[in-house]
């Protein structure tokens, strides 16, 4: 368990310490002095007098060199080792917890910089596989969209000709639904991978939250799952394209549902957050004992995020939390990646939720995975706030939205 306790000044400490050895050295004087002047004068007085100043430099070198390897030689050895596994590449290795403010600051930073470093890295290879399943989508589609597009034909000819045949019509619809298949697949690779210029507009998150909410309520998908919304009254604005963003939230309803195998609770909330907020550190999860305050600093993604966006005084945060079996925290970082998923094989592309990471990014925001209160996975996403009559900075490349399952 952290202690809440503040840490103590490198600085005071010294000076503490300057302030006991100064002192013992004192006392050590004055006693000496009166154990002099009681004595007769000879050599026993002189080497008694060596004696307590022989004693009075050791207990100062002894007690300073203690306080000195406590206080900095043994905190600096362990962030030097640390620092020394991350420069050797090991972005999984923080610095430790030193004992004083300004030690625990210059791990902190170092740590920051660690994060930044890893998600970095994480983009540079989310868009080298970007560019890969971009060229092969377009192989595949290429390769397999002709032949495929000849069996669906094939498929109708034979159809036709089957009459009543419950033997038949069954291979043929099983068939129709295989080829079906493949062509989703092959339609999610192309959506994921294949730029197309954005034209981006003013629109509010809620209303994309509710037409999502009531498109899969009148499909029959949230039929016996119990929907919580806490969305905000006013308006949430950010700069996107409204189909996008409508994707976004169609394809994390459609994750939850099928975690929770159609039946659950999932809860939606979205805030406009100010920034301060968003930085201050949790204090309650679900399991922490109830007279007990443990602080936990914010998502690593969240500082790296405000840091890209210029630190906003205020963003938009979504959360979509469900009561399902969570993700594995192996998975966490997987699981926006193209063709990963949890699933059984033949049940789903894994491209649902790589879709949302990358339209997330496209206008600017971020989106993680964390353990919900729920017990299951709460996706939470932090957009930037479109202030009035501002532009979209920066135009980025965007997936055609389409529904894919996770």
């Amino acid at each position: 368990m952290p202690n809440s306790r503040p840490l103590p000044s490198l600085r005071t400490e010294l000076l503490i310490t300057l302030g006991i050895l100064a002192a013992a050295a004192l006392v050590i004087a004055v006693v000496t002095v009166i154990a002099v002047l009681s004595m007769d004068a000879g050599g026993y007085g002189t080497a008694f007098l060596l004696a307590l100043i022989t004693a009075d430099v050791g207990v100062f070198l002894l007690f300073g060199a203690y306080q000195v390897d406590r206080l900095v030689i043994t905190p600096m050895s362990g962030a030097l080792e640390s620092a020394e596994a991350i420069a050797a590449g090991d972005l999984t290795r923080r610095m430790p917890a030193a004992p004083n403010q300004e030690l625990q600051a210059l791990s902190t930073s170092v740590n920051r910089m660690t994060e930044r470093l890893l998600a970095e890295h994480s983009r540079v290879i989310r868009a080298e596989k970007l560019a890969s399943v971009g060229r092969l989508a377009a192989g595949l589609a290429h390769e397999i969209g002709n032949p495929l597009g000849a069996i669906n034909g094939y498929v109708h000819i034979i159809r036709r000709g089957t009459g009543a045949e419950a033997g038949r019509i069954e291979a043929v619809n099983g068939l129709e639904r295989e080829a079906s298949r493949i062509d989703r697949i092959i339609r999610g690779l192309l959506d994921y991978a294949r730029p197309r210029r954005l034209t981006p507009t003013r629109i509010d998150v809620t209303d994309a939250i509710r037409e999502a909410v009531m498109l899969l309520t009148d499909q029959g998908v949230l039929r016996q799952i119990e929907i919580d919304l806490d969305i905000a009254r006013d308006t949430l604005p950010i700069f996107a394209e409204r189909h996008d963003i409508d994707q976004i939230f169609v394809n994390l309803l459609l994750n939850a549902a099928d975690a929770m195998q159609g039946s659950g609770r999932i809860a939606i909330y979205a805030r406009r957050v100010p920034l301060g907020a968003l930085l201050a550190p949790s204090i309650r999860r679900v399991g922490d004992p109830a007279d007990i305050v443990i602080p936990r600093e914010p998502n690593p993604r969240v500082r790296t995020w405000l840091d890209a966006a210029r630190q906003p005084a205020e963003v938009i945060q979504v959360v979509v939390a469900d009561d399902g079996p969570g993700v594995n925290e192996a998975d966490v970082e997987k699981i926006f990646e193209p063709f990963f998923t949890t699933r059984e094989p033949g049940k789903g592309t894994g491209l649902g939720l790589a879709i949302v990471a990358r339209i997330v990014d496209n206008v600017s925001g971020t989106v993680w995975v964390q353990k919900a209160r729920e017990g299951g996975a709460a996706f939470v996403l932090l957009f930037p706030v479109a202030q009035p009559g501002a532009a979209l900075r920066a135009v980025k490349p965007s997936p055609s939205a389409t529904t894919v399952a996770t």
